[in-house]
């Protein structure tokens, strides 16, 4: 979770850039999708960690409380959900794609929405799920 002053807000599904510099001036940029609900700051990613990646390592293993980071966004606007879409919303995701998909689900359950959710999630097997409840309404 990360708190960012003067953060604009973002719609369901949207991402940001988070970059890293060293102290030789080397930066490396990832993009994180939110995985709160439109009303979200903090701003919530979920990160997966890669072992030999640049920057889901120092943000899972190394990042502070009071570290500063770099964020560009909310970036994005061809894959998210408003409230005023009607329309029934099928949602399909595999591994570490979930992230933008929660943050529509944690929304759907407050915004007075009444579009149907299906969401379909591929898993190498039952151990690599982890299950959550979305809202008072379940998931």
């Amino acid at each position: 979770m990360l708190e960012v002053p003067d953060w604009p807000g973002h719609v369901a599904g949207q991402h940001v850039d988070v970059k890293l510099t060293a102290l030789d001036g080397y930066s490396a940029q990832r993009s994180y999708s939110s995985a709160a609900p439109p009303s979200g700051s903090p701003l919530e990613l979920t990160v997966q960690r890669v072992p030999d990646g640049e920057v889901s390592p120092y943000l899972v293993d190394e990042l502070l409380p009071t570290d500063e980071l770099e964020i560009r966004g909310p970036i994005g606007g061809w894959f998210t959900w408003r409230p005023t879409d009607p329309e029934p919303v099928l949602l399909v995701a595999g591994g570490s794609g979930i992230a933008p998909l929660m943050a529509m689900i944690r929304a759907r359950p407050t915004s007075g929405s009444a579009a149907p959710f299906t969401l379909v999630y591929s898993a190498r097997g039952p151990a690599t799920i982890r299950t959550e409840r979305f809202g008072p309404t379940g998931g």
